[in-house]
């Protein structure tokens, strides 16, 4: 394995350092490391007030805490200025920091702490070298948060579909329910959105997270917070060359600036020019929309006497895919008769998808089921087998589901598919997973994934209106969100209006945008021309005035030379709103307007109108409403 080129520490008087400074590109940012009683701290300030106060660093290696007994020696500094194509908020990613190499020794172990300062928050990670397998029991650090902040965030760690609650640090409960109602200590997963006593914003995550193990948040009922990693409490054996994973902290001054944070991607490194060639531009790397059946149909949708009609039906949608999900390979779905293999019948439906320009992906458990006929990606073997039949019968993407923990052996999984994907030229989407960090930046086949309590959950119950604005600001700060957006059956819609329905498609981006209703709904909507329109990735977005976390969230989000305006209202009331069109170029623009009908959920009023920067649009919200408009240049 390659070696870290960690040079040896320098333990001569005049070598040691105290403290550390590290600035960002703007100066506003400040992060400073110093040692006090042996100890590794860290705090992080801004021109406008403290954002972390002295806090712990440290990764434990063979049972030792590495940021205990620690002399600091040399340091080194390096920028960043680069820029690179990217899909999600924005199509251009600006990726300026300073950054700051200090060597360290503790523990008798040389050691290497990387610091880099960004506009939009700091990071840092711990690189060292292993001459031989050693147990690590991951890093050791804390958060302690300025009095009076508070934060938002979910406590399902398994596969973070959770629902995102609010309390200030120190009050957020130390036990939670867990299946069954057990008690369990709670565990917090990342991002964990903060709200600062001054009134800025920050977010608590980790990126570049494969070949170790995921981390998430311990909260103490003080205002320090600190580091679990609950899939591996035992810890796990590595070797060789060791970089951590970078510990996060995203800053912004207001919700614009905090939806635009390119910080969990930025760390990541770039894609392998000889698996991607042009990077996340690689010709087989195509965004799209596409339909989906298992959300409308549950088990009869994957019969195989359907399959073609939803091609079909994804035509007419103007769909680029359709998704073949769970069942396709159990012989109640007859795709295959005994004895014989259900790839066959594959072949057929891609080919016949391929004559109507419409991409097949296809699902598969991570786990093997002998009873549900899963036959699992649980070995190398196997997944080499199924990326290469996949390959062979011309499936474009696969689903992948059911991993469920983010322990070292499943990031391992989760980075062997992505590479033998890549090999075979096939796109990924993970359900059942865990947080995004930063994945999509290195390997730009993975699309999307869950990791989000989406409108799956309507199957069964109501989601909080407050969530569907909760998440732009929470759980998306991550990177991409398969929500499974859109259904306009009322009994599905548990509450809000089919303008929030429709709306919710531009606000969570996943650039393999998976419609979750029948086709049927959307083919006799009044917003056919939303659903066959709508774009899978975005130029430019702006979070607009009146927005508020789990309120009021509007977004303007720019494809090409069009604007998609939404609002969705997550309170309780029905709720009034401006639409300013300031942030609009010159000229004229030709606006079509989709907001409720106040006199039924259901129901959706449509208008046009000629309209120009200067001009504002009232718009009155259901509880749980909202409204998409949608502005042509003239």
């Amino acid at each position: 394995m390659k070696k870290l080129l960690i040079p040896c520490l320098l333990l001569c008087s005049s070598s040691l350092l105290s403290a550390i400074e590290l600035k960002s590109p703007n100066g506003e940012l400040v992060i400073n490391v110093e040692v006090e009683d042996s100890q590794l701290l860290y705090s992080v300030t801004h021109s406008k007030g403290e954002l972390l106060l002295n806090s712990r660093m440290g990764v434990i290696v063979a049972d030792r805490d590495l940021g205990s007994g620690v002399r600091l020696g040399k340091e080194s500094t390096y920028t960043v200025n680069e820029s690179y194509p990217w899909r999600g908020n924005k199509s251009l990613v600006e990726n300026h920091c300073n950054g700051k190499l200090v060597e360290a020794k503790s523990q008798e172990r040389d050691w290497v702490l990387e610091l880099r300062a960004y506009n939009e928050g700091i990071a840092f990670r711990y690189l060292l070298n292993l001459d031989k397998p050693t147990r690590i029991k991951g890093d050791s650090p804390t958060w302690q948060l300025p009095n009076n902040t508070t934060a938002w965030y979910q406590t399902n760690t398994r596969n973070y579909e959770g629902i995102y609650t609010n309390h200030r640090i120190d009050q957020i409960p130390l036990t939670m329910k867990a299946r069954g109602d057990k008690i369990v200590d709670a565990t917090l997963g990342g991002p964990i959105t903060l709200v600062y006593p001054n009134g800025m914003y920050g977010a608590l995550t980790e990126a570049n997270v494969m070949g170790y193990s995921g981390m998430t948040f311990k909260p103490t009922q003080t205002y320090t917070l600190e580091s679990v990693f609950e899939d591996n409490r035992g810890g796990w054996m590595m070797n060789g060359a060791v970089k951590t994973p970078w510990r996060l902290l995203m800053v912004a001054e207001d919700l614009n600036e905090l939806v635009n944070n390119d910080l969990v991607h930025n760390v990541c490194p770039a894609p392998d020019p000889e698996l991607f060639p042009k990077g996340i531009e690689t010709d087989w790397i195509k965004p799209g929309r596409s339909l989906w059946q298992w959300w409308a149909y549950d088990d009869p949708g994957t019969h195989w006497s359907t399959q073609k009609k939803f091609v079909d039906q994804a035509v007419a949608l103007n769909c680029q895919y359709y998704l073949v999900d769970e069942g396709w390979e159990h012989s109640r779905q007859e795709w295959f008769e005994p004895g014989e293999s259900p790839w066959v019948k594959m072949k057929e439906l891609c080919d016949y998808a391929a004559e109507r320009n419409i991409g097949i992906w296809a699902w598969r458990s991570y786990y093997a089921s002998e009873d549900r006929q899963f036959n699992g990606l649980d070995t190398e073997a196997k997944r080499e087998e199924f990326f290469k039949k996949c390959a062979e019968v011309g499936i474009k993407g696969v689903k992948l589901d059911f991993i469920n923990r983010e322990s070292q052996d499943l990031l391992n999984f989760y980075e062997d598919c992505l590479r033998i994907g890549a090999k075979y030229k096939i796109m990924v989407n993970f359900h059942g997973a865990n947080k995004p960090a930063g994945e999509a930046r290195t390997w730009p086949n993975e699309m999307t994934r869950e990791a989000i309590y989406g409108l799956e959950q309507a199957k069964w119950r109501a989601i909080p209106f407050s969530h569907y604005t909760t998440l732009p600001f929470t759980r998306m700060l991550a990177g991409h969100g398969d929500f499974t957006p859109t259904t306009f059956q009322e009994k599905y819609q548990r509450g809000t209006s089919s303008a929030l329905q429709l709306a919710s498609a531009v606000l969570y981006t996943s650039p393999i945008l998976c419609w979750a209703d029948k086709p049927e709904e959307y083919l006799q909507s009044s917003a056919l021309d939303y659903i066959k329109s709508v774009p899978a990735v975005w130029d430019e977005t702006r979070v607009l005035k009146g927005s508020t976390i789990g309120g009021i969230a509007a977004f303007a989000r720019r494809a090409g030379d069009t604007w998609y305006v939404v609002v969705l209202n997550g309170t309780d009331a029905e709720s009034d709103y401006v639409l300013d069109l300031s942030f609009l170029s010159e000229g004229r623009w030709v606006g079509s307007l989709v907001e409720d009908d106040m006199s039924d959920k259901v129901k959706m009023k449509h208008s046009k109108k000629m309209l120009q920067s200067s001009d504002t649009i009232n718009v009155t919200m259901h509880s749980g409403g909202g409204c998409l408009l949608r502005l042509q240049a003239k």
